[in-house]
């Protein structure tokens, strides 16, 4: 999953002055996207084998991200702080394994192995009839 400057949920005014703050003249909120990438990739790593829908991933992307984007320019306000800690402590039970509600993905191992077949004979034919 990814998650976007837009996804943030910023005026373009706040997008203007974060661009300004991070020295980006271009426009394109190149440190800010990039910020968000370090966001994303975090929050990926920490629900990895973890199924979460596209709105917490975003969510807690979107609160790592803030914080973050804050910081860089030197002034995080009460709330995004708030919602950093808060995001970040789901995000370390999570990894932890402590959130039993959560479903967990299926690996290619399990996948394969999915409804064995226990130590009954599989081969029919001829050897099914010679006692083997």
């Amino acid at each position: 999953m990814t998650l976007a400057v837009s996804d943030l949920d910023l005026s373009p005014d706040k997008l203007v002055q974060f661009a300004a703050a991070q020295g980006d003249t271009s426009g394109t909120n190149a440190a800010l996207q990039e910020i968000c990438n370090a966001a994303a990739e975090d929050v990926t790593r920490l629900t990895d084998g973890y199924v979460i829908s596209q709105n917490s991933f975003t969510n807690f992307g979107r609160a790592l991200a803030l914080f973050r984007a804050y910081g860089a320019i030197g002034l995080v306000p009460t709330d995004v702080e708030k919602n950093y800690d808060s995001a970040w402590k789901e995000l370390q039970s999570i990894a932890k394994g402590e959130r039993p509600n959560l479903a967990k993905t299926v690996s290619s191992d399990q996948a394969i192995n999915a409804g064995g077949f226990g130590s009954g004979h599989r081969v029919h034919g001829r050897m099914g009839r010679c006692g083997w």
